[in-house]
């Protein structure tokens, strides 16, 4: 009985989300829509005609005739019974029928006496709702009627298909071409940012290859090739971890971890890179904070947050806070950089998206690592959250499922 109950809820479900799929609630009027309750209503020579569309606690009406009612409660309609019809439902007289004979619809405005509906069923077998007609007379349609309602009911879903089909096509052709402009910006971005380390490269070995050179210049354009080289190899790591962390190739082993470990570490390897900037970094934790995640790529992500964080900072300190909040475990990575507007906190965390300040500044990069750490946190069922403002640092934090303690840690 119980699996029956969850079967009967989990198609109610499916059945609602073909509906809304369809982002048909709520619309306001359409001539094709109107023109085929019209149409209905003068086809079953009806005073009533309506496209109710049945929600989960209420029948909406899309198109109406002969009625000014928008709605009704789902659980006194006669749509309800009618949509689940393999045929057109017929009730000739509702006051003597006893399902229906004390609807509010019956009983009150708009006094029904006589109703019809033909299901809206989609072509993978969702009923929507139904079109439907009524009288305040007791009635009956005859055989060619209600073989014209159930056309007409088709023609309601062909409508809302071509809907559905064009604006799936407008979507499309928006991604295509947001991809289009990714694709060229992305080229744009690994031209200048590859092309200029290994300009500097050839520029030094050229001067390395002089036999009159000094030792002392040789030493200094051996420490900038190795920048270079550096730098190069850190954006090559980067394309590499961004595919091996997108969403079709994601292959996380997850584990039971202490994130206030990880924060300690992810500090002391990245210690020198702040320090070299003149910057104070330390991890704060006051527990063990645990979590089932890929160590290693969590560490990945949050090691982004921190390179992040000492580039766009050019003075002050870098936090790392490990801690719990609302059923989450947090990984947080604060800084008194130059911040992140509103409007960019949405841009960042798409591949090759960077900040206008950062643009405007000049800063290296691909505008990889809020993606990757995005894909990495999402890869744990979990999230990125951003709270900035310009001039005022950022704290970017990875927030995932909370997990443990585990005793034999």
């Amino acid at each position: 009985m119980a699996g029956t109950q969850y079967a009967g809820a989990t198609l109610e479900q499916q059945r609602l989300a073909a509906l809304r799929g369809y982002e048909i609630l709520d619309t306001d009027a359409e001539q094709d829509f109107d023109d085929i309750v019209t149409l209905a209503a003068q086809l079953c020579d009806k005073p009533i005609a309506l496209i109710s569309l049945v929600d989960a606690d209420r029948q909406w009406f899309k198109a109406r005739f002969g009625t000014d009612v928008c709605e009704g409660p789902r659980d006194t309609s006669l749509c309800t019974h009618a949509m689940f019809d393999e045929n057109v439902m017929q009730v000739p007289d509702a006051l003597l029928d006893p399902r229906f004979a004390n609807s509010p619809t019956v009983v009150g405005h708009p006094h029904i006496r006589f109703y019809a509906g033909a299901p809206l069923i989609t072509s993978d077998g969702r009923s929507l709702g139904t079109l439907c007609v009524a009288d305040r007379e007791p009635g009956l349609l005859t055989e060619p009627q209600r073989h014209g309602l159930r056309a007409l009911a088709r023609h309601v879903i062909t409508q809302l298909e071509l809907r559905k089909y064009a604006r799936d096509m407008h979507s499309l052709h928006q991604r295509l071409r947001n991809a289009e402009q990714m694709k060229d910006e992305f080229i744009a971005r690994v031209n200048h940012e590859f092309r200029t380390p290994l300009t500097a490269i050839n520029g030094y070995l050229e001067m390395l290859g002089d036999p009159e050179l000094p030792s002392e210049s040789r030493d200094g354009f051996v420490q900038r090739v190795q920048r270079n080289s550096d730098r190069l190899l850190a954006l090559v790591n980067d394309m590499l971890l961004a595919a091996q962390v997108s969403a079709d190739s994601r292959e996380f082993r997850r584990v039971p971890a202490d994130l206030a470990a990880l924060a300690h570490t992810a500090v002391a390897a990245n210690r020198p890179l702040a320090d070299a900037k003149g910057l104070t970094i330390t991890a704060e934790t006051s527990g063990p904070v645990f979590a089932d995640v890929d160590v290693l790529r969590m560490g990945q992500a949050l090691e982004r947050l921190i390179l992040n964080a000492v580039k766009f900072t050019d003075s002050g300190s870098i936090t790392v806070r490990a801690e719990t909040r609302d059923g989450h475990a947090m990984l947080l990575v604060r800084d008194t950089g130059i911040g992140i507007s509103e409007d960019d906190q949405t841009r960042v965390l798409a591949p090759f998206r960077r900040s206008a300040d950062a643009e405007r500044n000049e800063v290296q990069g691909l505008g990889l690592g809020l993606g990757i750490v995005k894909a990495i946190s999402e890869g744990h069922d979990g999230e990125v959250r951003i709270e900035s403002r310009p001039g005022e640092g950022s704290t970017i934090s990875i927030a995932v499922p909370l997990a443990g303690p585990y005793p034999d840690l």
